[in-house]
């Protein structure tokens, strides 16, 4: 998948962002972040990050809380503490017992760009 170690954008856990980010390269949340979030790489979403808007990346990887819809053109990893209110599209997707999912799934070929 992708390494924390080639994140090129950080959102701290005391930074809170008002508008949509976009990025190249991972991004990892562990803040606030009003508006929606795309990157061209990897988009980690740390424990404690809340997240309201719509998501957009290759990989995911949620252990916080989005509300909002997910696309993960090659693979989402739903870990037990992540929070997903939201339709997802991937291809392949992963969620660790205990998570909570409110929303659609939509997985096919048909789900990457």
């Amino acid at each position: 998948m992708f390494s924390s170690s080639n994140v090129a954008t950080v959102v701290a856990k005391d930074c809170e962002v008002k508008g949509h980010i976009s990025a190249k390269g991972t991004i990892r949340i562990d803040g606030k972040v009003e508006g929606n979030v795309s990157t061209d790489a990897g988009i980690i979403v740390g424990e404690h990050a809340v997240i309201k808007g719509d998501v957009e990346s290759k990989f995911a990887v949620i252990a916080g809380k989005v509300t909002g819809d997910v696309v993960a053109t090659v693979k989402l990893e739903i870990l037990q503490t992540g929070k997903l209110y939201g339709d997802i599209k991937t291809p392949k997707i992963s969620m660790a017992e205990g998570v909570v999912f409110e929303g659609n799934c939509e997985m096919s070929a048909a789900a990457q760009k």
